[in-house]
């Protein structure tokens, strides 16, 4: 039996309006993905890369769609990811992946989507990039959305 094909695609229902979940996802990754973020996109063509410390590594993204306050789309334009016991190839399979954060009201809530495109389960990091992003989106910045305690990477 083939493996599905199926980029990971997910969403959040939250009670912050849609610009405070747009800033979040632009300029406050480090609230809660990891608290190693350099840069922010604040239009397009800006990057941000995403650290890892002590040494799990760190993907760089480039802001190709930037629609305040309704969607931002990235492309990963630097990886490494280095996992050990794994094989070699994770450490550049997200390069070339792209991010799409849609953000519209669902009712008295905000609807966060996310797709990792060329996130598949055929790839080497799928089950352990599944936890993550589940980790990170749907927990941790779900609860930073939502005025609760946020889990981003620390290097503590």
């Amino acid at each position: 039996m083939a493996k599905p094909t199926k980029n990971y695609d997910e969403r959040i229902y939250v009670s912050a309006q849609e610009e405070a979940c747009f800033q979040a996802l632009a300029t406050q990754m480090d609230k809660w993905w990891t608290q190693s973020t350099e840069g922010s996109l604040v239009k397009v063509g800006d990057k941000v890369t995403a650290r890892f410390p002590p040494d799990y590594g760190f993907w760089t993204f480039e802001a190709t769609v930037f629609e305040r306050p309704h969607r931002i789309e990235v492309i990963c334009i630097d990886a490494h990811h280095k996992v050990e016991g794994q094989p070699d190839e994770i450490d550049q399979e997200w390069l070339g992946t792209k991010i799409i954060w849609d953000i519209n009201p669902a009712g008295d809530k905000t609807e966060v989507k996310m797709i990792h495109d060329g996130l598949i389960p055929s790839l080497n990091c799928w089950e352990i990039c599944l936890d993550g992003w589940n980790h990170f989106f749907k927990g941790s910045l779900k609860a930073f959305l939502n005025g609760e305690d946020p889990t981003p990477h620390s290097a503590n």
